[in-house]
């Protein structure tokens, strides 16, 4: 290991016998202490003899009577492999993968058999799902998830497991935001009808209920586990879950917020006391009383800014197509660009106005930093009007600035 060539780890391994040789590489016992010789080399920087000895584990032998292959070895005896590979040695994540592909020598109709020993990436020694997944996903290296091994173990969890969840969740949550449209949108305020009021009711009954309830039992288990296993982060005084990082659990709790602000304003909450149940115009579940009148902008306000998170939180649907995902993720990575331009657009109307304001000019409906701004932007985005620049011809240092 100390050599750190391939060609003396395979000599010094060669006299092992096949049914001991995967011990050999990964369980050495010394007193009472118990090394992997695996791990050392990868602990001590030694890639070359590390590699050489997951090549030596994951090359099929055979005898007479039984095959041998150190997959299930290597995996029982080190199960977070995986990780140790992809935060100490990443360039041998190429070579393990490529050692559980087989593909047979014998070609029949221009094909070959190909096998792939992925059980262990698929689920752990306990029999739950392996976090190999999420290891290198947090690795960030789109060449190595694509992978033929890393391609099929994912896609076999997609298509047998996951796609179900996603779809069942999401098709839940989709059918939330109709309800809350319903609601929102196409029951507006207008004439008192009983039939309204009454679907009305019914629709932000399970709004809150349904969708808020469910949201907010979702976030205090996840904030509950995150603190109990000590995954949150300090923001001056105050402890802030590590799983808020992410954008989609980040828009789910303001999500939550808003709505449970929804539900503190609500009108008809306000309004249940000038229910009308007698005569000619039985009226219930009203929102127009006094009292509502006083909390329906802030209610608006939140169901408009709710609306909007309702619908981004849908973008999770473009992962049933690998063309919209690539172009959201390409939306994505381009938004931080054009941050960039706008902050650098502002910095420059900016200066140009109150440069331009300060000149001794006499152009007509232009007094001030403020109308010089609004002229620049429009000028920036060809909206101003082509007339107006015969009012700079007078003026040349208004027309060179």
């Amino acid at each position: 290991i100390n050599t750190n060539q391939e060609s003396a780890m395979k000599k010094a391994i060669a006299i092992a016998p096949r049914g001991k040789r995967a011990m050999e590489l990964l369980n050495i016992s010394v007193g009472t202490q118990s090394i992997s010789p695996l791990f050392w080399s990868i602990e001590s920087g030694s890639l070359n003899s590390a590699r050489a000895m997951i090549v030596d584990l994951l090359t099929i032998r055979a005898d007479r009577d039984v095959y041998y292959y150190g997959c299930d070895a290597m995996f029982t005896r080190h199960p977070d492999l995986i990780l140790r590979l992809c935060n100490d040695a990443s360039t041998l994540l190429w070579t393990l993968f490529d050692g559980l592909v087989w593909r047979s020598r014998l070609v029949q109709d221009g094909q070959r058999r190909v096998n792939y020993y992925i059980k262990h990436l698929v689920q752990d020694l306990d029999g739950n799902f392996s976090p190999a997944l999420k290891w290198l996903a947090h690795h960030k290296d789109p060449r190595l998830v694509s992978h033929g091994v890393v391609m099929t173990f994912a896609d076999l969890l997609w298509n047998r497991v996951a796609s179900y969840q996603f779809l069942l969740g999401r098709g839940y949550f989709l059918f939330t935001l109709l309800v809350f449209i319903t609601s929102q949108s196409f029951l507006v305020p207008g004439e008192e009808m009983l039939w309204r009021n009454i679907l009305t009711f019914i629709c932000r009954c399970f709004l809150y209920l349904g969708s808020m309830s469910k949201l907010l039992f979702d976030q205090c288990k996840l904030a509950c586990s995150a603190f109990k296993a000590g995954d949150y982060q300090w923001y001056w005084i105050v402890p802030v879950p590590n799983y808020l990082h992410s954008t989609q659990q980040a828009g789910s709790a303001l999500l939550v917020l808003l709505l449970i602000l929804m539900y503190a304003q609500e009108p008809i909450l306000w309004c249940i006391s000038y229910a009308q149940t007698g005569g000619d115009k039985a009226v219930i579940f009203t929102t127009t009383c006094p009292e509502a009148l006083d909390v329906m902008t802030a209610y608006t306000v939140f169901s408009c800014i709710a609306m909007l998170i309702y619908w981004a939180l849908l973008m999770d649907f473009t992962l049933l197509s690998m063309r919209i995902s690539a172009f959201v993720l390409v939306c994505g990575n381009v938004l931080a660009d054009v941050g960039l331009f706008s902050f650098a657009l502002v910095f420059l109307i900016l200066m140009f106005a109150t440069a331009i304001s300060s000149l001794n000019h006499h152009v007509a409906g232009f007094d001030g930093v403020g109308p010089w701004l609004t002229g620049l932007l429009q000028i920036t985005l060809g909206m101003f009007p082509p007339s107006k620049y015969e009012d700079f011809r007078s003026d040349i240092p208004v027309l060179i600035a």
